[in-house]
């Protein structure tokens, strides 16, 4: 009856295991598997032209749930970017992204348009290397 007991659970777990695999296998939502030229190109213009948007909205002192919603904007759009060339760079950018919200967050609104002045020119940056890499443009 034990060895019953047994065979039957291992048979509920794997079971179990092969329903909940697919699922947790999937991709993150807003990644893309093996993103064409045209796709990444795409991806950092629009990550510039977000970065430069909520650049404008900080120096013309946007409201605090506007600023943290470009914000969110910028960083979402800049993870669209799928290239191993420039990976380290776009993280880098990220992370200045960051440090900028935190002092717009903080109520520093001086600091949160220096730091966000280098994340534009980190994610410009971003952009050149990537089409000095791959020879487009």
């Amino acid at each position: 009856m034990s060895l019953l007991k047994k065979v039957v659970l291992a048979g509920f777990i794997s079971t179990a295991m092969l329903a909940t695999a697919p699922s947790v296998m999937a991709k993150p939502a807003g990644k893309q598997a093996n993103q064409t030229q045209e796709g990444v190109a795409i991806a950092l213009d629009d990550t510039v032209a977000a970065a430069e948007e909520t650049l404008a909205a900080l120096k013309a002192g946007v409201d605090m749930e506007t600023g943290l919603a470009l914000f969110k904007k910028t960083k979402e759009t800049s993870k669209t970017i799928e290239s191993a060339t420039v990976y380290v760079l776009r993280a880098r950018a990220q992370g200045t992204l960051s440090k900028a919200r935190s002092a717009f967050k903080k109520g520093d609104n001086e600091e949160a348009i220096k730091l966000m002045t280098a994340a534009l020119e980190e994610f410009e940056g971003v952009k050149s290397a990537y089409f000095n890499f791959s020879g487009d443009k």
